[in-house]
């Protein structure tokens, strides 16, 4: 019996990781074709139209991810808590919320385009440029429901442990996209409209990919027609503008800079921070596909109440992270020249110019990917006042000054706004969190018993006395006490007993939690095959049937819990009982 090492969490992390950063990369690359290739097509317009219309993207994404990750949060949670259907009806009230958003998203721009695009600084005086804005514009718009129905359905799959079908749903409409982009802008010459539709008709084939997981008696995600509740979805999207509210802040970014750069560089300028901000997401989506494994994995553990597995999460989420990040972000900075020729911007004065910018990005990289990486910890672990605040550094507290101090210079020291944002904001934010301990209220860890067995079963007895002396020290009832150490131990005999081929080979990590309305919740997980402990069966004593004695006892429990609940989650046997 021992407790020094959680052997669970890493490898329940390595098996998030790998499709979270691949579906991130293949994002990556489907985001920047539209650039790379009305870069190639169009030269710096092209790329100048699709920069104008960044502040639109981030309208839906405010949105898109907001319902997105707080509502996956939020069912991460509640599976956590073993409320599996309150989980399933919170899906649907979230994705029912997101879609009418979206529609009204998409009529309001297509009904009123030029006075949108007056908005985003161009007008029908700047020719081609509108022209090619206008067309972009208007096909993105229509298509909001795709984007909002993509997005929001691989949120909740991943918290669905349905990871690998949002990562091949992601990679196969992101392959769609490029490969459309190719054919519909440098064979067709369609230009911006033909971008616009080589996204929307990617986004289509992602959700087609998704339907499985909505239909499939494996998953716990269903479509339902559950009670309208206003204050569960607006209550998700507290959580999620937490970190979504950032995109609120980039749009007003964006609208300045690309104003801005007009004024010092005409559309070259324009073009430039648009293959800045194209190249960028080679490196943050490394840093946003870590995040997206980190983030099902800290709200289970914030569910369950084991903080000790949840930083633990955000350790190798920092680690993997900047690894991944830095890698690129060091290609990036060495071959700056190269980068800038994918996406058509040639001739040295473009190319110097280029060439500056990215690696200025460089340097802020990092701070960059820690603070993503924080701030999904945080929100993962309903603290939403701290991802808020790192949030709001980032996007905009320490974003807008620096973007309009460094507009006064000349437009080699503009550049310099990356690295003075992220290291700025991570480190304000470090000051506020540590050193002024403005910490949200946590959950008591003393409130929580946490121990792991390996092997035969032999500890059981030690077990029994660590959850007993617990008990005593949160005022457990005698019946309460004695139902408790049975649960844990029944539990984890008939899982010792029916699960593991090889007993030596077997790990079970317990968790108790003294919550505050006197209640105790045990969770259980394990690293045996698909085993439901509550599957058990046995005959009647006196009958010829074999008495399952391990099955007697499973049934007294669940006679006497208020609710159990099982899962497999991310490989291993998840359950929860409450007494």
């Amino acid at each position: 019996m021992t407790n020094e090492k959680d052997r669970f969490t890493p490898r329940m992390f390595r098996r998030l990781l790998v499709p979270s950063l691949a579906s991130s990369f293949g994002l990556a690359l489907a985001d920047m074709a539209d650039a790379v290739v009305v870069g190639q097509s169009m030269g710096a317009t092209g790329l100048a139209a699709i920069s104008l219309c960044l502040p639109f993207y981030m309208v839906l994404n405010v949105f898109m991810h907001g319902f997105g990750i707080g509502g996956s949060v939020r069912y991460s949670q509640l599976l956590g808590d073993g409320r599996a259907s309150d989980a399933v009806e919170c899906f649907n009230r979230v994705m029912r919320s997101g879609l009418l958003i979206s529609v009204l998203i998409a009529a309001i721009v297509n009904f009123f385009p030029d006075s949108v695009l007056q908005l985003l600084g161009v007008s029908s005086d700047d020719g081609a440029l509108f022209a090619a804005g206008k067309s972009y514009l208007r096909i993105i718009a229509l298509g909001a429901p795709l984007f909002f129905l993509s997005y929001m359905l691989n949120y909740f799959l991943r918290n669905d442990n349905s990871q690998s079908l949002a990562s091949i749903g992601f990679l196969l409409g992101n392959g769609v996209d490029i490969f459309l982009n190719i054919v519909f802008v440098l064979w067709l010459d369609m230009g911006t409209s033909g971008a616009a539709w080589a996204t929307l008709i990617g986004l289509a084939v992602s959700v087609l990919c998704y339907l499985p997981g909505l239909f499939s008696k494996k998953h716990i995600l269903h479509p339902a027609l559950p009670k309208p509740d206003a204050r569960e979805v607006l209550s998700c999207l507290k959580t999620g503008m937490a970190t979504s509210s950032q995109y609120i802040f980039q749009m007003a970014f964006l609208l300045i800079a690309n104003n801005v750069l007009i004024r010092m560089a005409g559309e070259n300028g324009v073009a430039v921070f648009d293959m800045v901000q194209n190249a960028s997401y080679l490196i943050l989506y490394l840093y946003e596909g870590t995040a997206k494994a980190v983030q099902p994995l800290v709200s289970t553990f914030h569910g369950e109440k084991n903080g000790v597995a949840a930083r633990r999460t955000l350790s190798l989420g920092l680690v993997w992270g900047i690894a991944a990040g830095g890698l690129v972000t060091a290609i990036i900075c060495v071959f700056p020249e190269l980068v800038c020729g994918v996406f058509g911007l040639h001739g040295e004065t473009l190319t110097r110019m280029g060439a500056l910018a990215l690696r200025m990005f460089g340097l802020g990289a990092t701070f960059a990917g820690i603070s993503i990486l924080l701030e999904t910890y945080y929100q993962s672990a309903d603290e939403e006042r701290s991802a808020f605040v790192i949030a709001f550094l980032r996007g905009c507290a320490v974003l807008l000054p620096c973007t309009i101090l460094f507009s006064f210079f000349s437009l080699e020291y503009f550049w310099w706004i990356y690295p003075a944002n992220e290291f700025l904001s991570l480190g304000l934010f470090l000051i506020w969190r540590f050193t002024l301990r403005r910490h949200s209220a946590a959950f008591d860890p003393s409130r929580t018993f946490s121990l792991t067995l390996r092997g035969s079963g032999d500890d059981i007895a030690a077990l029994n006395d660590g959850i007993e002396e617990f008990c005593d020290r949160w005022d457990a009832r005698p019946r309460q006490k004695y139902f408790v150490t049975m649960a844990a131990e029944e539990v984890c005999m008939a899982i010792f007993n029916n699960a593991f081929s090889k007993a030596d080979d077997g790990e079970i990590q317990i968790t108790l939690v003294a919550l505050e309305d006197g209640d105790f919740e045990l969770h259980i997980r394990d690293n045996a095959a698909l085993f439901d402990p509550f599957s058990l069966q046995t005959g009647r004593i006196g009958s010829r049937e074999k008495v399952d004695i391990d099955a007697m006892g499973i049934l007294v429990i669940k006679q006497q819990a208020k609710y159990f609940f099982y899962r497999q989650y991310q490989g291993f046997n998840t359950l929860v009982v409450r007494i």
